[in-house]
């Protein structure tokens, strides 16, 4: 008897339980300083309700490719990256248009001209750094860095102009043909 006491006892007594709940969420944050990316949801809402196709199959492909990013170390949190995004996109869909054109395919060149139209259209919201803007960077890196002549090499000034139009769009390309015409 004594040992159905001390069992009954021992299950009295009253116990905490914790509940613990774990929550993911499966879409990638999407920052407000950015006003494209931001905007990219509201506008796939509005491409269902218009069954606007060609824009609706573009913004689920950008979320699909902006959610997948999200998952790896390189999230896209801002315009510039989604600027990159855009790119790739973009230079996919054109060599697609070319195998379409190759195997006469017209129905489906129009269907990706129609999907590089939107793309491009999301692009040149986009603001960019004009020509001026990245020729006066880059000449007062080049100019600083002429001031030092034991310093001066063409990698250094280079990494000056990035750090200076990081978090900006600009051309790559254009910067270094720059530099290499500035610093030959």
């Amino acid at each position: 008897m004594s040992l159905f006491r001390s069992a009954g006892l021992r299950f009295a007594r009253p116990s905490i339980q914790f509940t613990c709940a774990r929550t993911f969420v499966t879409s990638p944050r999407l920052n407000s300083d950015s006003p494209v990316l931001s905007r990219l949801r509201s506008d796939l809402k509005t491409a269902m309700r218009s069954k606007d196709t060609p824009r609706l199959n573009v913004l689920r492909a950008l979320l699909a490719e902006i959610t997948n990013a999200s998952k790896t170390n390189k999230p896209i949190e801002s315009d510039v990256l989604l600027y990159g995004l855009l790119n790739k996109q973009i230079a996919g869909s054109e060599k697609s248009v070319e195998e379409f054109q190759k195997a006469k395919r017209d129905d489906l060149v129009q269907k990706e001209q129609g999907q590089i139209e939107v793309m491009k259209g999301y692009q040149e919201e986009i603001p960019q750094l004009s020509q001026e803007e990245m020729d006066r960077v880059i000449q007062e890196v080049v100019n600083k860095a002429k001031s030092d002549p034991t310093a001066f090499n063409r990698g250094a000034v280079m990494k000056a102009i990035f750090a200076e139009v990081a978090g900006k769009v600009h051309d790559s390309k254009y910067i270094s043909e720059k530099v290499k015409e500035l610093t030959s």
